[in-house]
């Protein structure tokens, strides 16, 4: 399962009803190079880096970048384009056939995305 940073946000907080809700989920966790970015641009700092370093992070490769161009794509026709950043960590999770675990509900304009916001 790839945490998204929103959930990687609140954890930090110790917000108790993510840690709750992640605790009832099977799976090794996970996050994105993305996120990874997003929580080192944003927050940075040693409580930062210890949580990423529990964390296996998937690259963006493969074919992340031409399936975030089709998820841009179809988006963008529909009229729900959301934050680019966000197609990139769906092109991810999709890539790897993760769930993407996130308190984001822009994410449900993806298709094909396995997707739990808590």
């Amino acid at each position: 399962m790839i945490l998204d940073t929103s959930v990687l946000i609140d954890m930090l907080e110790g917000n108790e009803s993510v840690k709750t809700s992640l605790q009832k989920l099977d799976g090794k966790a996970a996050t994105t190079v993305i996120c990874k970015y997003e929580l080192l641009r944003g927050l940075g700092g040693g409580q930062v880096n210890s949580l990423l370093n529990t964390l296996d992070v998937y690259p963006f490769d493969g074919d992340a970048p031409e399936r975030s161009s089709v998820i841009y794509k179809e988006l963008r026709r529909n009229g729900k384009l959301i934050n680019e950043l966000d197609i990139l960590i769906a092109a991810i999770a999709i890539s790897n056939d993760e769930l993407l675990v996130t308190r984001d509900n822009d994410f449900k304009a993806v298709e094909n995305l396995k997707l739990l916001v808590i």
